[in-house]
């Protein structure tokens, strides 16, 4: 019997270790890839001081497009917004670009009205992109302080990756592999960190309201400090909405406020995003927000 427990006992550990060595390999097949943006910023993307970053949600990711910025300016920046996120997240993939030794002049906060008066903000629905990087203390402690519950998937990997990588299986392997056949396959990013919406313009009635945001979410004051120690100029930005007038006003913060900058429908994806027609034109108002000065050069 007492054989019989050592060998469950052995086979058991070799299990053990085998699962997280596999699960070592995923998470260092995805860091090297380029498949999640965090992972590009870290091993692809080779510039390192640039004149202004963007992030934010779906909505940063949407709305500016950082190549026509650039041609038009003569700057070079880079989207680093993610979908399917908010200020959280935001906060720490703006931690996570300078973790990575790069530098940024400039950033343009792209904010969601709804989010910017959430007190209480929570794991976000892509987070588990940053897991390879778990080692990290910023992204162990962002972890730590979002997961919710005695169960922390996200935080437990840092002491075993074959928890996160079990519970985050299809979003995980399957794009460390595509990585390893596809190394340079993004997903819903260009080279430039930017994405756009198709459409032909929003067709359902929404009735029009105003919104005022009370800046409750903790997470911007974190992106500001963040962006003071260095030295970077950060600019609060409401992309254009329809049927949607946004009102924001803070005495410590930089505000570009286009939420109607146009309001036709033919501009807009949904309520709250820009289609490529919207994307051009509300990339052609932040251009001429830059040549008026709102830029630190």
């Amino acid at each position: 019997m007492q054989k019989f427990l050592k060998k469950i006992a052995l086979y058991g550990l070799g299990a053990f270790l085998l699962v997280n060595v596999l699960a070592i390999a995923v998470l260092y097949g995805l860091r090297k890839s380029s498949f999640y943006k965090p992972s590009y910023v870290a091993s692809h993307y080779a510039p390192k001081n640039l004149d202004y970053v963007v992030i934010g949600s779906s909505i940063g990711l949407t709305t500016l497009n950082t190549q026509r910025i650039d041609s038009l300016t003569g700057l070079q920046g880079f989207n680093l917004s993610i979908d399917d996120t908010s200020l959280s997240s935001n906060y720490l993939m703006l931690q996570h670009f300078f973790a990575q030794g790069k530098t940024a002049k400039n950033c343009i906060l792209a904010l969601s009205y709804w989010d910017a008066d959430n007190a209480q903000p929570t794991l976000n629905n892509n987070d588990y992109r940053f897991l390879p990087f778990v080692n990290a203390s910023y992204v162990h402690d962002y972890y730590a302080e979002m997961e919710s519950g005695y169960f922390k998937p996200l935080t437990f990997s840092q002491y075993i990756p074959a928890i996160g990588v079990a519970y985050y299986n299809t979003e995980l392997i399957v794009p460390s592999l595509l990585g390893m056949v596809q190394p340079q396959r993004k997903n819903r990013f260009d080279a430039h960190g930017d994405y756009a919406y198709p459409g032909e313009g929003i067709s359902k009635n929404v009735p029009f309201k105003t919104v005022t945001v009370s800046w409750k979410n903790p997470f911007i004051q974190r992106i500001a400090d963040l962006c003071a120690a260095h030295q970077t100029r950060l600019i609060v930005y409401q992309a254009p909405q329809y049927h949607t007038q946004v009102l924001m006003e803070h005495p410590d913060y930089r505000i570009l406020n286009h939420s109607q900058y146009f309001t036709e429908a033919k501009y807009f994806y949904d309520a709250i995003h820009v289609n490529y027609r919207g994307r051009q034109a509300a990339t052609d108002a932040v251009v001429k927000a830059i040549n008026e000065g709102c830029f630190q050069k």
